[in-house]
């Protein structure tokens, strides 16, 4: 069958979604190479929109592939990545990075989004 709107807007999640999550890291690891960013938090470039804009991007990236495959099955993926980011992975790497930064990272955390900019 032909391409639909589906079809696009499943493909536009997946770029993105890949976008933000290579991107991010990308930036990371570019900062991380600066001498004087050992030792501190990053902040900066995708992660100033979402502390775990990386995870974002996955989801958004999963859900994408999911539209693609037209699958009912297909969006348990996404889902069950999700709720795993959410409720797992996310709480505990906040709670090493609170222990590994401190300050630094609880004034990043009480003004940046969580996991989807500007809302949670």
């Amino acid at each position: 069958t032909p391409f639909g709107l589906w079809d696009c807007l499943g493909g536009a999640l997946l770029v993105i979604g890949s976008s933000l999550n290579t991107g991010s890291e990308l930036q990371r690891r570019a900062w991380k190479k600066l001498p004087g960013s050992q030792g501190r938090c990053y902040t900066g470039g995708l992660f100033s929109y979402s502390m775990h804009i990386n995870y974002f991007g996955d989801s958004l990236m999963f859900t994408g592939w999911a539209i693609l495959a037209a699958s009912v099955w297909a969006f348990s993926i996404p889902l069950l990545m999700t709720a795993l980011f959410v409720f797992y992975h996310i709480p505990a790497l906040d709670r090493y990075l609170a222990d590994r930064y401190g300050a630094q990272f609880q004034v990043y955390s009480r003004k940046t989004a969580k996991f989807v900019p500007f809302l949670y």
